[in-house]
């Protein structure tokens, strides 16, 4: 990684117009209205109903352009992994909008040679006509292959260690895709290769591409609102995870929930018994 490229790395703002129909196919693509009769779900995927936007959703609004593929900033783009995400909301999600969003990078934490660096990003959306906030979010990148570069900038802290006592007080189970991959890049606009070609995912280390981290998380902001907030998605106020490890399109993924000072949750691909969500915590106002 070429650090000082990295650390001088500036971004125009990033506008964004989105409609009714493209909230509905996030939600689609976060398996959404399965159950044809689920009057909870309903209202975001049908506009006779709602229509309604997923909190989540604001993960994908302004999604910034792929730059760490860029041969300046010398990063083996092919080797990242999403370690962490928070978003905490000022306003719930609006379901259409003009919004404009503040990319940085704020810091790099180097781990040493051989054991990669941390790529620490912030990203602010705003409505744009008016400057009111909507969302504020941190993402941690793990750069496998970058690690001795040197780092910069203070390290933010996204997750708290989650140390279940006792059962879950809820537990969602979602059989996905083989698609899956492939429909939520489309309707995220995260269109990072690893996710859809099979050569970049077998170079990356992969048997085939992976699930996108942020579908996953969607999967148990999904939960979050059937279990806590049903018909309600204006309840749910923030979010975090550490993605433990890749899930695949196809896989089963189960969300445990439990009490913890507030509600925490991890997720465990069933079929391969991985865990592939840990650290959650959620936000209810």
């Amino acid at each position: 990684m070429n650090l000082d490229y990295v650390r001088a790395l500036t971004f125009a703002p990033i506008v964004q117009r989105y409609d009714a129909r493209d909230s509905a196919l996030y939600a689609l693509s976060l398996g959404m209205g399965a159950d044809p009769a689920d009057e909870d779900e309903l209202p975001y995927v049908y506009e006779g109903r709602g229509p309604l936007a997923a909190p989540s959703q604001c993960v994908t609004l302004c999604w910034p352009p792929f730059w760490h593929k860029e041969p300046s900033t010398g990063i083996s783009w092919r080797r990242i992994l999403h370690g962490e995400q928070r978003f905490t909301l000022r306003r719930p999600v609006p379901v259409a909008g003009l919004v404009e969003a503040e990319h940085r990078v704020v810091a790099v934490a180097d781990k040493g040679v051989g054991r990669g660096a941390v790529l620490y990003t912030a990203h602010d959306v705003r409505d744009q006509a008016s400057g009111e906030p909507i969302a504020d979010m941190v993402a941690a990148e793990f750069l496998r292959d970058d690690g001795g570069c040197g780092g910069f900038g203070e390290a933010p802290t996204l997750t708290r260690a989650l140390e279940p006592r006792g059962q879950p007080i809820a537990i969602c189970d979602y059989k996905t895709s083989t698609q899956a991959a492939l429909f939520y890049r489309q309707a995220s606009r995260d269109f990072m290769p690893i996710h859809a070609d099979p050569e970049i995912a077998r170079q990356a280390g992969f048997e085939r591409p992976i699930s996108h981290g942020l579908n996953t998380f969607g999967l148990a902001c999904r939960a979050a609102l059937k279990r806590f907030a049903p018909r309600r998605p204006e309840k749910l106020v923030s979010m975090s995870v550490r993605f433990a490890a890749p899930a695949y399109p196809g896989d089963t993924i189960r969300i445990e929930f439990f009490e913890d000072s507030g509600v925490r949750f991890r997720a465990f691909a069933l079929e391969r018994d991985v865990l592939v969500l840990d650290r959650g915590e959620i936000g209810l106002a």
